[in-house]
């Protein structure tokens, strides 16, 4: 009779840690030391499943994936949001290769798949960096056995693990921080145009239609993307009808909120004596501003570090529930935020 599959829950266990320590040794993530990934394999060896860690105390376990393709969009890599893949990346290579995985890159096709002539055999992960690939798309990956990861995109089919910053949260501080700073009049400039920036704004909105803050009022404008053309044509017809009715904007990106800057300072507001403004990313971009940008921080090298030891994970546990992991927003207060005169 065959012995079941032993599950990582009954190694953290026998062994007395988490299961995400488990995880974590099994897929080669850093930061584990070798005591406990010795006591975690040999936990595993008595429990009748002998298994081993990447680049580390003995070979890769046997069904571990040795390839990985990275899927973006061309319009990504040519865009303001391509900064904050730069920082994702680092994070995807420095992991990868302390995994002994190698990473390549790959572009949708015209069919909105990837072209199976690159996808290949079943031991190549998939990386949907920024990409809401298609159900089709998401069954056949499962289907032909391609362990796959969302990085910064959520799913909400749960075919797929995924990996994003917790932008319900990072929008509801964004609110909560401007209305605490004594702003009654608000504008919320973002897009629904991919789940994870829909998330931005329900958060926020959420947020402004708490108890206790009644005498708040919101405008929410949907652009069609978060980046510097979407947010001048929007600010150009705003700032054409009038005297700017709001005193405080929160920008779904940093790269929006750097642009309506210097759209209002053009026309002759005073951020943050007249106008604050809030971004959202914390990309270093914004340490250039002038005055020095308020923003919602995001470690998005970590977010690349989370993907590689989802996918590696995925790889070891084919058949184990899928994973949404949600990563920490913070503030990171700067000079464009300042209490309300009102």
């Amino acid at each position: 009779m065959r012995q079941p599959k032993v599950r990582q829950e009954d190694i953290a266990r026998a062994v007395g840690v988490s299961v995400s320590t488990v995880s974590r040794v099994l897929s080669g993530a850093p930061g584990i030391s070798r005591a406990t990934t010795q006591k975690v394999l040999q936990a595993a060896s008595d429990l009748g499943t002998p298994l081993a860690v990447p680049g580390g105390i003995a070979e890769p376990a046997k069904g571990r994936i040795k390839r990985a393709l990275l899927v973006q969009m061309q319009r990504d890599l040519n865009s303001g949001s391509g900064s904050i893949y730069h920082f994702v990346m680092t994070g995807l290579q420095k992991a990868a290769a302390e995994a002994g995985l190698k990473i390549e890159l790959a572009l949708l096709g015209d069919d909105g798949a990837i072209p199976q002539q690159i996808l290949g055999e079943p031991e190549t992960g998939v990386l949907f960096a920024g990409v809401d690939p298609g159900l089709d798309v998401m069954k056949s990956l499962r289907d032909q056995g391609h362990p796959t990861v969302l990085v910064n995109g959520l799913d909400p089919t749960m075919i797929h693990d995924q990996v994003a910053p917790n932008n319900y949260f990072g929008g509801w501080l964004a609110a909560q921080y401007l209305m605490d700073m004594g702003h009654r009049r608000i504008l919320q400039l973002g897009t629904r145009r991919r789940p994870t920036l829909a998330a931005r704004t329900a958060g926020f909105l959420a947020a402004v239609k708490q108890p206790g803050f009644e005498d708040v009022s919101c405008d929410n404008i949907d652009m069609e993307n978060v980046n510097e053309l979407s947010a001048h044509e929007t600010m150009k017809d705003l700032l054409s009808q009038g005297p700017f009715p709001y005193s405080a904007v929160f920008c779904a990106a940093d790269v929006v909120a750097l642009s309506v800057m210097q759209d209002l300072r053009t026309s002759g507001y005073d951020v943050p004596g007249d106008v604050s403004l809030l971004g959202f990313n914390g990309l270093p971009l914004a340490e250039f501003s002038s005055p020095l940008l308020s923003t919602l921080y995001v470690d998005w090298q970590h977010l690349g570090t989370e993907a590689i030891r989802l996918l590696i994970s995925r790889s070891l546990e084919p058949a184990s529930p899928t994973h949404q992991i949600l990563t920490q927003v913070t503030l990171k207060p700067g000079d464009s935020v300042r209490r309300s005169k009102n």
